[in-house]
């Protein structure tokens, strides 16, 4: 008898063991699950709904992907811009702890990251905002659009100096040099 229950306490012991495990499997499926849907990455562009999303600097309705700019604080907070200057200048006034800048390559329309894009400031270049600041994915393209329509190519950290010290005008005010 005491060899009996010997036994079915081992194949107990056994069967609670493969439960816990597959009990610990299944918990790390869900939670993996969970954060991959969860669509809260960092480091991927935000999606903008063109035509219905707004400004958080101006109030506009976001029209154009070859103006809008975005950035994503290290909390995970988005916020969206319906032109660079914006962006820059809502960046200035409200000093949050930015985790990545997004802006679109003024060609291509493709999301670029801030911190690797080149800014041009040129004032034959129409902007919602009238500063004239669009983006290039590199220097190369940067060079292109300087070519085309006069101006300057600046990187983010001047272009945010330029937004801290008033020069970058907006809101219908040229740029003044």
């Amino acid at each position: 008898m005491k060899l009996i229950r010997e036994g079915r306490e081992g194949k107990m012991k056994i069967m609670a063991a493969r439960l816990t495990a597959y009990c610990l499997l299944l918990t790390a499926s869900f939670l993996l699950a969970l954060t991959a849907c969860s669509g809260n990455n960092l480091d991927t562009p935000p999606e903008i709904a063109y035509g219905r999303d707004v400004c958080v600097q101006c109030g506009m309705i976001i029209s154009e992907p070859q103006f809008a700019a975005s950035y994503t604080t290290k909390t995970g907070d988005v916020r969206l811009f319906e032109s660079i200057e914006d962006m820059a200048m809502y960046h200035i006034e409200h000093q949050e702890d930015v985790h990545l800048f997004w802006v679109h390559d003024y060609e291509t329309e493709e999301w670029v990251r801030g911190d690797e894009a080149v800014y041009v400031l040129s004032e034959t270049i129409i902007t919602p905002m009238g500063a004239g600041v669009v983006a290039a994915a590199d220097e190369a393209g940067a060079d292109v659009l300087v070519a085309q329509g006069g101006g300057t190519a600046v990187s983010l950290d001047q272009l945010l100096a330029l937004a801290k010290s008033g020069i970058l005008g907006g809101h219908g005010h040229s740029m003044s040099h």
